[in-house]
């Protein structure tokens, strides 16, 4: 296999007020695979984001969040192949049938995108998120009284959190990250595919439960941002957490971006003899080439954290 990165983009750049958004103007190419997806759910106005993660597990190579799209359909065209392939999590399987293998490969009804995460844990800033939290709380001050009571209670909490003397810094920067892409996500779903509504369904993770859920009031506020009212963001994006979804209902959704993670994280590229049968078949012959498996790399430098897409093929 070949790894080989190209369009990379330094995070936090400001968008024009046009129809650009982050992924398009710098992901080219994900836009086109993006297309040939979307070209199958054009009359859909709806859409499910589903997040799974494996991150800081000692004996995988790689920390990675898959986020995986999925239409407002019925929910068996979404969850009868996952029902009848992928019947578990990938940690309760020894082998991975080939059935499952290419169920992954094929299925016409998802698209997903996976974040290789460098240096992780360095990610998060103390002071930077202080201010940024001192600026955004004392701008709620001039928003609707109702708007503001719904987000600026969390934010102020998250907020004395930070001055203690010790935090968690782990989580903060699982979530700094989680934040920025599903803000990067729902900010394309909605100026480019004209999403009417986007609900996020998130693996049960200390990312989601933390500080009350807080993660939820600052994905809004960051797609907020970035929309700069070029849409209306009203009543268009919901959130449900570990507590708030029927396990019964959305857990085969949570199993394509378990899958996506655990192969992904698990492949040492360095010496691919490392890596498990397992692991090994289900990137190469699931991942691999996959026109609806968009794979990045998000990587902390010293002065930045930078974006760039990642291409795997056979050689």
């Amino acid at each position: 296999m070949m790894v080989s990165g190209e369009q990379c983009v330094n995070i936090g750049n400001k968008q024009d007020m046009n129809r650009k958004t982050i992924l398009s103007s710098h992901f080219p190419d994900f836009v086109e695979k993006w297309n040939k997806f979307y070209n199958k759910f054009k009359q859909v106005d709806s859409w499910y984001i589903v997040s799974d993660y494996c991150l800081d597990d000692k004996d995988k190579p790689n920390d990675v969040m898959t986020f995986t799209i999925y239409p407002f359909i019925h929910p068996y065209l979404l969850k009868n192949g996952i029902k009848q392939y992928l019947s578990k999590d990938i940690k309760d399987f020894k082998n991975i049938s080939d059935k499952a293998v290419n169920y992954i490969k094929e299925s016409p009804y998802f698209f997903s995108l996976a974040f290789i995460i460098e240096a992780k844990n360095h990610i998060f800033s103390i002071d930077s998120s202080k201010q940024v939290l001192d600026k955004t709380i004392e701008n709620m001050e001039n928003w609707p009284k109702a708007k503001r009571e719904e987000f600026i209670h969390k934010l102020k909490k998250l907020r004395n959190y930070l001055n203690r003397k010790e935090i968690d810094v782990k989580t903060l920067s699982n979530i700094s990250i989680t934040t920025h892409i599903m803000s990067y996500i729902i900010e394309f779903l909605l100026i480019k595919v004209k999403a009417k509504h986007i609900i996020w369904i998130s693996d049960r993770d200390k990312i989601t439960d933390f500080q009350d859920g807080v993660i939820s009031e600052l994905v809004r506020i960051g797609y907020s941002s970035l929309l700069n009212k070029r849409a209306s963001d009203n009543e268009v994006y919901g959130f449900w957490g570990g507590k708030e979804y029927n396990k019964e209902i959305f857990d085969e959704l949570i199993r394509i971006p378990d899958y996506i993670s655990g192969a992904v994280a698990s492949m040492d590229f360095e010496d691919v003899y490392k890596v498990s049968e397992k692991h090994y078949n289900l990137f190469d012959k699931s991942i691999v080439d996959n026109e609806r498996i968009y794979i990045m790399h998000l990587k902390h430098n010293q002065n930045n954290d930078t974006l760039s897409n990642l291409i795997f093929t056979r050689i």
